[in-house]
Order: structure tokens, then C-alpha cells, then sequence
């Protein structure tokens, strides 16, 4: 192998800044994470010929068991609930920060990751360990007491020690699309969420649903079948809301809608100091996540990653939607808006 072969390439120190995060992220978002729930699966695995057939799996809040289910269904449940939280606060933040995204929100989804596999292995492993023994009772205030604790210490501790990747500026400026005098001009697009998100919210819902179904069918309270039924909506009303939107760009300015016809958006003419592209949007680090999100003085439609058109507005406030094409649509928005300054002037 030559000393020019690209494998043996040396790293510049810019490439290392930014894959330092990355490898970061991953160690202690997913891999240590995923060691923890396995051990603690293998433990559970390794306690079930010292278990009773039926092991309590809830207890009300007097901290008296009122469910039992089979003694093997204890580290499938770890195994599946530990994972699968890995999956959702981990996974979608992989590929942002391979890509060079940046933003303290991948900080807290590290911890909460962690954390989230600390909190499942302790309270989880246990109360399986305490059930060993046929006449203990299972202290499980305390148990979960601990290991809520232990997972909100670590967990806060790994995110303020990720690094972060130094924040990239991907936001160009746009010519004005040349019009006529008296020319009148409309630019529209749809803008759909990405199907990775579809097939999140799907899961979301059905998981919701069956909890429904399954508290109803088991005889519990009406106040968990209630709740568990208002999640289920609440999920399909936000689905229906940000799952699609219609952008409009006119002499009325910028217009976003869902197609269910709410939420609106708008932005006149009168309110856009600049108009750029921001050649690629990323949901979780540029606005803490997808669909539309407004902190103090941005707000953002994104239902997916990719690029966008970006307003600069009046009172310092920034308007972000993402869309194809963005770049005529800026296009033509910073036309109309240049206009309209030359009209009252």
C-alpha cells in the first residue's frame, strides 16, 4: 500500500473537529446504551430459574404488585422497550451529525438516550432481582426512586460533555427573479414530510391505539383508557396538521398552509427585510425538531430535511419553511418584497 492511497490519507484537523461529535454521539447515545440494556437483559435471562412462573410486573401507588405476567416476559419488555428507546432518541440524530449538523439539541438527546437505558435497566432488573426471593416484597418506589435519579445525573452530565460540532452557514442570499412592470406572478409548491417521519408517526399512533384497546378490553380504569384514547387523537390531529403544507409565494407574500386547511402562516411583503436559501435544512439541529416550531423569534416549517427559503423579518424574527425549488421561490419573494419597498417609497 503506497503512503498517497487514500485509506491511509491522514485526517485534517477540521475533518477530525467534525467527526469527534459523531463518534461521540454514537458511544453515548448507542453504544453504551445498548450494553447497558443487554447486560441487563442477560441478567434477567440469568435470574429466571430462581423467579415464581408469574413475577409482579406493576404495583399501585401504595406500592402493593396488581399485575402479574410470566416471569419470561421480563427481559423481552427490557429488551424491547430498552432498545427501542435508543432507536427513537438516538437514530434520527445519526445521520444530522454525520452530515455536519450542529445544535444543543443532540446534547440532550444523548443524555436522554442514556439516561433513558439507565433508568429501564435499573427499575426493570430490580424488580426482577428482589422477586427471587419468594416472601420479599419489591421496594419499588425506592427502586425506581434510584434509578431515576442515577439516570437523570448521568444522563445531564453525558450531554453537557458531548462536543459539538462547529456550526456550518448554509444560507446563501438570492437575486431578485426579474419581472415586468405590472407583472403578476404566483410561485406554489407542496412540501411533504419525510417518510421516515410517516412510518414514526404510524408506529406512534398504532402503539397508542393498542394501548387503548388493551386497557379497555383488561378493565382499567377509565382514566388510563381515556388518556391513552386522547394520545391516540392528539397523535392523528397533529399527523393530519403538519403532514403536508402548500406554499404560496405572491404579491401577498409568503403563505404556508396545511392541507387541512390549519395551521396558516403568512409573512407580508412589508414585514421581509431579506430573503436567502438555506441550501440544506436540518429539522433536529437548526429547530429542536420536525413540523412547525416557534421559539422566541424563529419560526420554522420543517417537515423534513432539505433546503429552504429563509426570511429575515421585522423585530429580528426569522421565518423558515422548507420546500423544493426554494430557490426560485426566494427568488421571486425577494422581487415582490423589493418592490413593494419601491411602491412606498
Amino acid at each position: 500500500m503506497s503512503p498517497n492511497d487514500p485509506a491511509r490519507r491522514t485526517l485534517t484537523d477540521d475533518e477530525l473537529a467534525r467527526r469527534r461529535p459523531l463518534i461521540a454521539f454514537v458511544t453515548v447515545a448507542v453504544v453504551i446504551p445498548a450494553l447497558i440494556v443487554g447486560v441487563a437483559t442477560i441478567v434477567q435471562i440469568s435470574l429466571l430459574g430462581s423467579l415464581p412462573a408469574d413475577i409482579a410486573v406493576h404495583w399501585n401507588l401504595h406500592g402493593d404488585p396488581d399485575r402479574r405476567l410470566p416471569a419470561w416476559s421480563a427481559p423481552l419488555v427490557t429488551a424491547l422497550l430498552g432498545f427501542g428507546l435508543i432507536g427513537l432518541t438516538a437514530g434520527p440524530a445519526v445521520k444530522p451529525i454525520a452530515e455536519g449538523d450542529a445544535g444543543a439539541v443532540y446534547r440532550l438527546l444523548g443524555g436522554v438516550s442514556l439516561g433513558s437505558s439507565i433508568l429501564v435497566a435499573i427499575a426493570l432488573t430490580g424488580s426482577v432481582w428482589y422477586q427471587t426471593d419468594d416472601d420479599a416484597s419489591v421496594p419499588i418506589v425506592t427502586v425506581v426512586a434510584v434509578a431515576g435519579l442515577l439516570a437523570v445525573a448521568v444522563g445531564a452530565l453525558a450531554g453537557l460533555l458531548l462536543p459539538q460540532a462547529p456550526r456550518s452557514h448554509r444560507s446563501v442570499a438570492v437575486d431578485p427573479l426579474p419581472l415586468e412592470a405590472g407583472e403578476n406572478t404566483v410561485w406554489l409548491r407542496t412540501t411533504t414530510a419525510s417518510p421516515s417521519l410517516l412510518a414514526i408517526t404510524v408506529a406512534g399512533f398504532v402503539v397508542a391505539l393498542l394501548t387503548t384497546l388493551y386497557s379497555w378490553a383488561d378493565g382499567q380504569r377509565a382514566a388510563i383508557v381515556i388518556g391513552a384514547a386522547v394520545i391516540a387523537v392528539a397523535i392523528v390531529v397533529a399527523a393530519v396538521a403538519t403532514i403536508a403544507f402548500r406554499v404560496r409565494v405572491s404579491a401577498d407574500g409568503l403563505q404556508v398552509r396545511s392541507l387541512a386547511g390549519f395551521p396558516r402562516l403568512h409573512v407580508p411583503l412589508d414585514e421581509i427585510v431579506d430573503v436567502r436559501v438555506n441550501s440544506e435544512v436540518h429539522p433536529i439541529g437548526d429547530f429542536g425538531g420536525y413540523g412547525i416550531r416557534v421559539t422566541a423569534r424563529r419560526t420554522g416549517v420543517v417537515p423534513r430535511a432539505g433546503e429552504g427559503i429563509v426570511v429575515d423579518r421585522t423585530g429580528d424574527r426569522e421565518f423558515c419553511v422548507v420546500v423544493d425549488d426554494a430557490v426560485t421561490g426566494a427568488a421571486l419573494l425577494a422581487a415582490l418584497a423589493d418592490h413593494a419597498k419601491e411602491v412606498d417609497q
